[in-house]
């Protein structure tokens, strides 16, 4: 049945009517979901100009195609690789294009769990909901300008700037900023830069009263190198807190933990990169003492390699960088697609990562190669959601 004709079967005043017309616009699937259709044979097919329109969109621009989108996509010519690739020139410069900074690095770096994992009040009194917006918004600017700047995705490890308001300057020891407006900052690589010594980034992977080598080492297997560990068993015991910082480190009881050798294996993957995040409190803020010890920020990586602190960390992983852009390319294509990776999909990861880093690593190449993509641009029916729906962000 339509929704004229529910409407008029219901009959009552004209607000009931309205009232049944809107309730039915709101439940329908059409209005919650984006709509793509299966053909009536075929496994794998092309998408529409429509509805590559409405992904290209929603991917870039968390909303629905603008009109010149839309008059493109109707006239059946954005599948047309130059087409195809000025509108997304066009649509990255659009303010629009903002709330990929947002709601992907909210996604991938887990900064929308700032909401929800804050320091505690006693052990840390200077934090404030006024900090926690101030470090969102340094990790959501720098993102922005990587993508504005067309900068290399590998200035995400030590990039050597970054923003910073009044509040934010202070949490991180940087003199001679005033006021709340944020200003771009120039950093010298030993304490800060990149996303790793960002404070969002440094409080959401640790305890509410201290920090956390295995949050923070689990933190970067995930999303920086895309190796994510295995869950733990069950009845680990935890650390005792009421001890680290005064007869004892949080390392040396993780020491005492990977004794067992149940959970040293991953441990050992997990604890040295978390170790090497060590002079960061669990609010960001740099720091050369644990409590009345003093910090050790020294790792040995499972190869043999080892470093200290947080800048001979990123030389490491910087040296493996085709990690690094193998598992952003990951994380990209999952929020392009609105949907998690398949076995079919590694080739299309593999062809995207090895076309960026054979064009300097640039974030434009990065959504370029994964606009062009098969993943992108086809439907595979057998496993995509079989009624073609997709939720709307």
């Amino acid at each position: 049945m339509d929704l004229t004709r529910l409407v008029q079967s219901r009959g009552g005043s004209f607000d009931e009517q309205i009232h049944v017309a809107l309730t039915a616009v709101l439940m329908s699937p059409n209005f919650l979901f984006r709509v793509e259709q299966d053909p009536a044979s075929g496994i794998s097919h092309r998408i529409s100009d429509t509805e590559l329109a409405s992904r290209l969109s929603y991917f870039l621009w968390s909303s629905m195609p603008d009109d010149e989108l839309l008059a493109v996509a109707e006239k059946g010519r954005l599948h047309r690789p130059e087409v195809l690739h000025a509108q997304v020139r066009r649509m990255i410069a659009d303010p629009k294009a903002r709330s990929l900074a947002g709601n992907f690095c909210g996604q991938w770096l887990q900064t929308r769990n700032l909401d929800f994992k804050k320091p505690d009040a006693r052990a840390f009194p200077d934090y404030d909901v006024e900090l926690r917006d101030a470090m969102r918004t340094e990790t959501e600017m720098f993102f922005q300008a990587v993508v504005t700047e067309d900068r290399s995705i590998l200035d995400f490890l030590d990039g050597n700037f970054t923003f910073v308001n009044e509040r934010l300057a202070k949490l991180y020891g940087m003199p001679d900023v005033q006021g709340r407006e944020f200003r771009r900052v120039r950093l010298d690589g030993a304490e800060r830069g990149g996303i790793l010594t960002q404070a969002s980034v440094l409080t959401v992977s640790s305890y509410p009263t201290r920090t956390s080598p295995v949050i923070r080492g689990k933190w970067v297997l995930e999303n920086i190198l895309n190796t994510p560990p295995p869950m733990p068993p069950a009845n680990v015991p935890a650390l005792d807190d009421h001890e680290v910082g005064k007869t004892t480190s949080v390392r040396q009881q993780l020491e005492q933990h990977r004794s067992n050798p149940t959970c040293a294996g991953c441990h050992a993957r997990m604890d040295p990169l978390g170790f090497g995040l060590e002079n960061y409190d669990a609010m960001g803020r740099w720091r050369t003492n644990e409590g009345s010890l003093p910090v050790d920020a020294s790792g040995l990586l499972p190869d043999g390699r080892t470093f200290s602190g947080a800048a001979e960390l990123k030389t490491l992983l910087k040296a493996d960088s085709s990690k690094f852009v193998r598992a952003f390319t990951e994380k990209m294509l999952i929020y392009a697609l609105g949907r998690g990776v398949e076995s079919y999909d590694r080739p299309t990861i593999e062809k995207i990562a090895q076309r960026v880093e054979q064009n300097g690593c640039r974030f434009s190449e990065v959504i370029a190669a994964i606009v062009d993509s098969a993943a992108f641009q086809m439907r595979h029916r057998e496993t995509e959601a079989t009624t073609g729906l997709r939720a709307k962000n």
